[in-house]
């Protein structure tokens, strides 16, 4: 592929996946100039002030760092080919049109992990921008659908699988005594959400010990004997080590973004974990259920899988799915890279006149 100039804007910060995609493009060999959302060194347990929750609220979010005279500033001293931006919810249409009118030639991509269909998750900008955008990326397979964001005007979409960064998500095959500080039958790393508490309370009362990493978990500590709540999240090489230190990971789905696969169904078993995952049929189509992952559709399927896979005898069967799962992933186009040369490919398409302007 040829090489682009690409200005990305997104949040940088730790723990944000914007960081690995940024990565990716820089090893295809893109010259990327990066415009961060959010202010250096801000961590997602940072609490909003009252006004950015209003603001947010109102769906009017805060331009905390000035992004968007930043990005004015940019193209006005340099060219781009592409400009992606990655649930950038801050940016205005005013600029994006500045942008569009000074680089005409430039391909403007949208990219968004969560179900844009929910409003929460899109501005009043991001709305009144839709039309600007030459290609809208989803990793929600129905958000694709003709009555879902194209009814929005979205003229565009493109759905692509979740992926995974293999300089962070990778079996780090340490000792044993490398991973006793996040040891465990059974793991869950996420943000809180109460099906998703309700499940693993569900799983500590009939007597399975389960470790929870994650934010907004502080109101389950010392709920229970069985249930481990460390009150804090993990990443990147701490993240790898839970899913190796785990002999099972489980995989909730989040149901306020209506997930069907998310973020971790791919990156347990690129790290070569076994994992467990609510089951509906697009991860079907993504591991072979028995084969590459076990998957359940209810607490009580969720906890005979968990005492039958926690079992002695099974652990070599539990072993060898997990390592199935690995090599599945491996295998296939799973990387951020390959989801990025789809993705660009499919934004430098001429496709008649997709692109406003």
């Amino acid at each position: 592929m040829k090489s682009f100039n690409i200005l990305f804007v997104g949040e940088i910060k730790l723990g944000a996946r914007t960081m690995q995609r940024v990565g990716a493009l820089k090893s295809l060999g893109h010259n990327v100039t990066v415009v961060s959302t959010a202010s250096s060194n801000s961590k997602y347990e940072d609490q909003p002030t009252i006004w950015e929750r209003v603001r947010y609220r109102l769906r009017r979010p805060v331009d905390r760092v000035g992004v968007n005279q930043k990005i004015l500033e940019l193209v006005f001293k340099q060219s781009f080919d592409v400009a992606w931006m990655d649930r950038a919810i801050e940016i205005k249409p005013n600029t994006l049109m500045t942008l569009r009118t000074l680089l005409p030639l430039v391909k403007l991509v949208w990219y968004a992990e969560d179900d844009m269909m929910n409003p929460i998750h899109r501005s009043h900008y991001v709305d009144a921008s839709i039309p600007l955008f030459d290609l809208w990326v989803t990793t929600k397979s129905f958000n694709a659908e003709s009555v879902e964001l194209p009814s929005l005007g979205v003229k565009r979409v493109l759905f692509v699988n979740n992926s995974y960064d293999p300089l962070i998500h990778r079996n780090l095959n340490l000792p044993n005594d490398g991973l006793q500080e996040f040891k465990g039958d059974v793991s869950f790393v996420g943000t809180f959400e109460k099906p998703r508490s309700e499940s693993l309370l569900y799983l500590a009362n009939n007597g399975i010990s389960v470790r929870v990493w994650g934010n907004g978990w502080k109101k389950l500590l010392n709920v229970h004997p069985h249930l481990k709540v460390e009150n804090y999240p993990v990443y990147d090489d701490d993240y790898a080590m839970v899913i190796c230190a785990s002999k099972i990971n489980l995989c909730f789905l989040r149901k306020g973004n209506r997930d069907l696969q998310t973020c971790r169904s791919i990156e347990i078993p690129a790290v070569g974990g076994f994992m467990i995952h609510e089951r509906n049929t697009e991860i079907c189509t993504l591991l072979r259920e028995g084969i590459d992952a076990v998957f359940f559709s209810n607490d009580d399927e969720l906890l005979e899988s968990v005492r039958y896979w926690l079992r002695v005898e099974n652990e070599n069967d539990r072993l060898k799915i997990a390592r199935q799962g690995h090599e599945r992933i491996i295998a296939g186009k799973y990387q951020h890279r390959d989801c990025i040369q789809i993705i660009l490919n499919e934004a430098m398409k001429e496709v008649g006149n997709a692109s406003p302007g």
